[in-house]
């Protein structure tokens, strides 16, 4: 795996919609928290909201409910909605993190206080990216680990009420959104709006390895098409 430049790393950009909050965080051997984490060392809980953090670098505890689990590069973490999570940096490593959250709803983004008991509950599954298991996934966050050769492509996909995040493990792709594209390489993610066609194609020399992170908000109210209008009236 390719450890990232958490200068450059860190310019990337937030992802914010009402499904998704995503960013890369990095956190330095002679800091407290992350650097360029607004929110502060805050312990928090996300009401009704799924999380996954992937570690491209470093070292850290992070609790989960009752647990407190040990993460390096390659690992992904997921939260289930409701707990309790607090981080500690171990070693003196530079920590780069990804974290996406879904949903982002304005009014139930973080909670800091005055915790259910059950958020102090269960535990957090943990898998490697590079280890070849299955990814945790629930009906919020889908995780899947795509692999495609030199030279192969995605068909092209629209996806309807879901949002996605393309994160590259190992190799080259060239993304098409629409109208727009660009090359992304190891460590770098794309955010796929909802109802938008693309496609991803390996442009390099070896086998592309990416995350592909499909996010839905169940709690969504349905989207009631013009002719069904009177439904909703009767």
């Amino acid at each position: 795996m390719v450890i990232p430049d958490y200068k450059a790393w860190m310019k990337q950009p937030l992802i914010w919609t009402e499904r998704i909050r995503s960013r890369a965080l990095v956190w330095t051997p002679d800091a407290h928290w992350f650097i360029n984490d607004p929110l502060g060392p805050l312990p928090h809980a996300h009401k009704d909201a799924s999380e996954i953090i992937y570690i491209a670098a470093g070292q850290m505890d992070i609790q989960v409910g009752h647990s407190k689990q040990r993460v390096g590069p390659g690992d992904l973490l997921f939260m289930p909605p409701n707990k309790y999570h607090n981080y500690w940096l171990v070693g003196d490593e530079t920590v780069c993190l990804y974290v996406l959250v879904t949903p982002n709803h304005k009014y139930n983004r973080w909670q800091y206080k005055d915790f259910a008991p059950d958020a102090f509950e269960g535990v957090a599954p943990v898998a490697n990216a590079f280890h070849d298991e299955p990814m945790p996934s629930d009906e919020r966050i889908s995780v899947n680990v795509r692999t495609l050769p030199p030279g192969g492509a995605t068909e092209v996909e629209a996806l309807d009420k879901r949002e996605k995040m393309i994160y590259v493990l190992e190799g080259q792709a060239a993304i098409q959104i629409e109208r727009l594209s660009g090359v992304m390489g190891p460590n770098d993610y794309q955010h796929v709006p909802a109802s938008h066609q693309h496609r991803i194609t390996n442009v390099g020399n070896q086998p592309l390895r990416y995350f592909e992170f499909v996010c839905f908000d169940p709690t969504a109210p349905a989207i009631v098409l013009p002719e069904d209008a009177h439904l909703v009236k009767e």
